[in-house]
């Protein structure tokens, strides 16, 4: 009976570790879209495409200025 019951536990906490999983996921995306909707983000020239910024930087003769973080996060 214990086998049983500690696969069945371990099933519905898997089930909903997955859901929270989920929900944490589209938070994130929220929060993401919120700060790139922001006026110092969305009107800052910035370019977010790796390539795109590597070709202009090739082109200009600059270096590329690279921050990754996941501020939105918080």
């Amino acid at each position: 009976m214990k086998p049983v019951l500690l696969t069945l536990s371990l099933i519905a906490g898997v089930a909903l570790a997955g859901g929270a999983r989920a929900q944490d996921q589209a938070d994130l995306v929220k929060k993401r879209d919120e700060k790139l909707a922001k006026p110092f983000v969305a009107h800052g020239g910035w370019i977010t495409d790796y390539d795109q910024a590597r070709e202009q930087a090739q082109k200009e003769g600059k270096p590329i200025f690279v921050y990754f973080t996941r501020s939105y996060a918080y």
